[in-house]
């Protein structure tokens, strides 16, 4: 995704800068503006207000890509370093996939709030970007994971699987709930939705991805957590756990996000409201989770390096 000379951290303060710069600059929803009853410069007030929270969040997961990768290239010559380097992959997806598609769906927006025409344009492709680096993040580190528990020959537990399907249950009817509630259901081939997308095509491109993507997910942390169960050393085995607690929290709560999203579909303008604090209370826990999973691997670097 980059070259390897540069350091991931110029490529997160280069993507901050250019979000925030490209927020004051682009010109201002003329609908945002008669709906707050806003002036320019109160708009870009109040947007910068809105990314400078996300750009912070976007640092704990570049820095745990950074920890991951650093561990990765330290036992890259071990049978261990290519699960390892799937894990480090997977994590910079998800880190690219936090800022990427902001800026992308800054700019659509923009352009859609001066042609109306392109309006429905900007929130189909803001949505499928959305969706395609999370599905490609966590299948990455799934392959990863699966790898590591395959090498300790770790078993599936009934229990756990229990527990897996029942924590992707929730998530994936919450989702469902929140995703078909505006759309008419009786009519498949209906686009007039939040969505603009036929019934089937949401459920076929949409919905189906983001379900697969988060149980994938939820197999890798939970395959992190029986190598955590079937490692030899108390610090090795508390190293696995922090990694298996922190992506848990991070594919819940990404989850989560994304069904507000849906109870609150993309309209391409700001809107103030009680989801946007619920949202940035779960990305700050998707935060929390990155910061374990960089524990987790800076604990596991230092026992190598003993």
């Amino acid at each position: 995704m980059y070259k390897r000379n540069v350091p991931p951290m110029v490529y997160y303060g280069f993507l901050a800068v250019l979000y925030l710069f490209l927020g004051a600059l682009l010109p201002a929803s003329k609908a945002t503006q008669q709906i707050y009853h806003l002036s320019g410069a109160e708009y870009h007030l109040l947007l910068f207000s809105v990314q400078l929270p996300l750009v912070l969040f976007w640092l704990p997961a570049f820095f745990g890509y950074i920890k991951l990768n650093e561990y990765a290239s330290l036992i890259k010559k071990s049978p261990e370093g290519p699960p390892y380097q799937a894990l480090a992959r997977g994590l910079q997806w998800l880190a690219w996939g936090l800022a990427v598609p902001s800026i992308i769906s800054l700019i659509l927006n923009t352009i859609a709030n001066s042609h109306p025409g392109f309006h429905a344009v900007s929130l189909i492709v803001g949505g499928y970007i959305s969706l395609l680096f999370p599905l490609i993040a966590f299948n990455i580190i799934s392959n990863g994971s699966h790898a590591l528990a395959q090498r300790t020959k770790a078993i599936v537990q009934v229990n756990g699987a229990k527990s897996l399907l029942f924590i992707f249950a929730i998530l994936g009817t919450i989702f469902c709930f929140a995703t078909f509630r505006h759309i008419d259901l009786s009519h498949a081939g209906n686009s007039l939705n939040p969505y603009y997308l036929p019934t089937w095509l949401v459920v076929v491109s949409l919905v189906v991805p983001y379900l697969y993507a988060w149980f994938v997910g939820l197999l890798a942390a939970y395959q992190m957590l029986l190598l955590s169960r079937h490692t030899q050393g108390s610090l090795y085995r508390q190293a696995f756990q922090y990694m298996a607690a922190g992506l848990t929290l991070v594919i819940i709560s990404l989850g989560v996000v994304e069904c507000f999203r849906s109870v609150v579909p993309r309209s391409g303008h700001l809107s103030i409201s009680a989801i946007l604090i619920a949202t940035y209370i779960f990305e700050l826990i998707s935060t929390g989770g990155f910061i374990l999973i960089s524990y987790g691997v800076t604990r596991l670097k230092k026992l190598e390096e003993v």
